[in-house]
């Protein structure tokens, strides 16, 4: 068997997607194979069984979340481009991966997240942990409301666009655009609102100036 360079990168792709689309219980080597266009052999050839595909698959999408955010949340940043830059992140890659947020949300109903605890874990340690620690400097610095609790703050930003990737039909009704969900220009702009209005929420009020008071 000379399995071609791209047959791998192409069974994890056809196995995201029916993961995703029918979970891990209904989702079948065959047609995976059949989704991939290669025989049910190959998948073998690549991974130990079902379970081990399954596996390779979230390590792919949550371990590429976790690199390119690394990449971009830089210790040096200014706490408020750091914000903005994290949910363009979101937005960016499950623009690019749409069918992982439905993935992960099928672990997380199906499995209570036991097959991607390790995954998580990771993610809690890494890119989570960064932006709270984002969140702290800005507090730290007089720039972010220092009655927030970082974590909580945290998981507020990220809340906003997980939830527009997974309850698109819902949204896109709800706008007018019909349960095929919002346009991709509708969606990009939706990414520039999510991080206005996370660093409204995060800023600190401007200082009061008392007024002058004259006397008659």
């Amino acid at each position: 068997m000379h399995p071609s360079p791209d047959s791998r990168t192409g069974i994890l792709d056809a196995a995201e997607l029916l993961f995703a689309r029918r979970g891990f219980r209904s989702t079948t080597i065959k047609a995976i194979a059949v989704e991939a266009g290669v025989n049910a052999a190959l998948l073998y050839y690549y991974f130990p069984d079902k379970q081990g595909l399954y596996h390779a698959v979230l390590e792919r999408a949550f371990g590429g979340l976790i690199e390119e955010g690394i990449g971009r949340l830089t210790s040096d940043l200014d706490p408020e481009e750091a914000v903005r830059r994290f949910i363009t992140l979101q937005a960016s890659y499950f623009g690019r991966h749409p069918n992982r947020p439905h993935l992960f949300v099928r672990e997380l109903i199906d499995h209570g997240a036991a097959h991607a605890a390790g995954q998580l874990t990771r993610l809690a340690a890494t890119l989570f942990r960064r932006l709270c620690e984002v969140i702290e400097r800005g507090q730290a610095t007089g720039r972010f409301r220092r009655d927030l609790d970082p974590q909580r703050a945290a998981i507020s930003t990220v809340s906003q666009v997980a939830w527009l990737q997974v309850a698109r039909p819902a949204i896109g009704i709800f706008v007018g655009a019909g349960p095929a969900g919002p346009a991709a220009e509708w969606t990009d702009q939706f990414a520039d609102h999510a991080a206005s209005f996370a660093l409204a929420a995060l800023r600190a009020p401007a200082p009061v100036t008392p007024r002058s008071t004259r006397t008659r």
